[in-house]
């Protein structure tokens, strides 16, 4: 008897799935794994993958259908990395820096496009399930780390060390703690975690989620994601009681309130302010003082400062001996410094209004609303640390509105299916009434 064999796209969409949730944990591993030791490399390998996979599920599948809103969403969000890196390159060549230099401070916004190219393949390949691929590929990296800590330390060990840290509120650090600290994953996590939490509710896994993202959030335990995690959820929370109209008010609003404070946490940095009132409050800016008065001799608070272009504050910071980091802890001011006050202000306002106003009038006000929450969540972590430099927290970031925008037009699709299916039956038992019954 012959047996016919039908392809379905769901099993091997299943497949390149967990192979795409593989890559990301990969990307990730790097520097906190030590079963294998990984090349310096991975990272980008696993983007790059990532890009060529999907694009030969484009080429074979023959489906291009979502290929024109994953490149037009990516192309959305490249516009503050491309500002950075446009500028950036015009300043040097109009200063006549040397090609080392250039190259040097081109390098990491390089990086940032290579991953946001990513999302043409992950949005073509898996759409509305991008975002839970991306899920268990953090989910998995971080179980790795934990297998690998028991492995190393010892279940009894590790387990006794997470609860001592977590029963002093992260201030009773440990060898445990400082194996789990996986920071740069441990934002991505806090972004998925936000969303799970106020939104995806019709997702199957969703509580799963939700759990094992928040256990892996107090393993990293990042102190900064808990208040920034909060901002989210209250904007969410405020929104959903707002019709449309007052929706996009409030987030237009809010987003110009955001490059304000931004501009004004500069100006309080560099008179000095802001140190004044941290020793007020009592706040321990864990060594940010000497690194933010070491770079007051490079930049001014006026609209005729230029920047020094990107990746020039690591460079700077090199000759200050801080153990172990050359960063300044505050994306926000590096961006200013980097950039200067016209182009910083400039991409402030793609962040925090353009591209929220581009997906509430193209795509949905739902798609903007996440955006939005993700958004005010990073510029809490923007103010103290170095998120923007971090793969992970960009990775959620953008892929979450792709995610969104093909689960809506799914959902939408997937109703109008069931409407027509259900007008076909009425009209049918109508026809079946008259010929039956007259």
């Amino acid at each position: 008897m012959k047996q016919n064999f039908e392809y379905n796209p769901t099993h091997a969409r299943f497949v390149v799935g967990l192979m795409y949730a593989s890559l990301i944990a990969m990307s990730t591993l790097r520097g906190y794994f030590h079963l294998v030791e990984l090349p310096w490399y991975a990272t980008q390998f696993a983007y790059i993958a990532v890009l060529g996979i999907g694009l030969l599920w484009i080429f074979v599948t023959a489906k291009i259908s979502r290929l024109n809103i994953s490149l037009n969403v990516m192309l959305v969000q490249m516009i503050p990395h491309l500002i950075i890196l446009i500028y950036s390159i015009a300043l040097w060549v109009t200063r006549e820096e040397p090609l080392s230099l250039i190259m040097r401070g081109s390098s990491l916004t390089a990086y940032q496009l290579l991953l946001l190219s990513m999302l043409i393949s992950v949005g073509a390949m898996f759409g509305g399930q991008a975002i839970e691929y991306t899920t268990i590929g953090f989910i998995l990296a971080n179980t790795l780390i934990l297998l690998d800590v028991f492995r190393r330390m010892g279940v009894g060990p590790t387990i006794t060390g997470m609860l001592s840290f977590w029963l002093s509120a992260g201030s009773n650090d440990n060898n445990i703690s400082v194996l789990l600290e996986v920071q740069d994953v441990t934002f991505g996590i806090g972004i998925l975690f936000a969303y799970y939490l106020v939104d995806g509710k019709e997702e199957h896994w969703r509580w799963f989620y939700v759990a094992a993202l928040g256990f892996y959030l107090m393993t990293g335990f990042k102190r900064i994601l808990f208040p920034a995690i909060a901002v989210g959820a209250a904007y969410y929370y405020l929104c959903s009681r707002c019709n449309k109209k007052q929706q996009i008010h409030l987030s237009i609003a809010i987003g110009f309130a955001l490059i304000f404070i931004s501009f004004t946490y500069v100006v309080l940095i560099r008179s000095g302010l802001w140190f004044d009132i941290c020793d007020k409050l009592g706040i321990d800016l864990m060594g940010r003082k000497r690194l933010y008065h070491h770079m007051q001799a490079y930049y001014s608070i006026s609209p005729s400062y230029l920047g020094l272009g990107s990746g020039m504050v690591s460079k700077v910071l090199e000759v200050v001996e801080v153990t172990g980091n050359r960063r300044l802890h505050s994306d926000v001011l590096r961006m200013y410094i980097e950039l200067g006050m016209g182009a910083f202000l400039l991409w402030c306002y793609t962040m925090f209004i353009f591209t929220y106003v581009h997906f509430a009038n193209k795509y949905s006000l739902r798609c903007a609303k996440i955006y939005m929450l993700v958004t005010l969540l990073m510029f809490v972590t923007f103010l103290t640390d170095n998120t923007l430099e971090k793969y992970c927290p960009q990775i959620a970031w953008h892929v979450l509105p792709i995610g969104i925008i093909f689960a809506d037009s799914e959902k939408i699709t997937m109703h109008m299916i069931q409407t027509a299916q259900d007008n076909s039956c009425s009209a049918a038992l109508e026809k079946f009434r008259k010929e039956k019954w007259g």
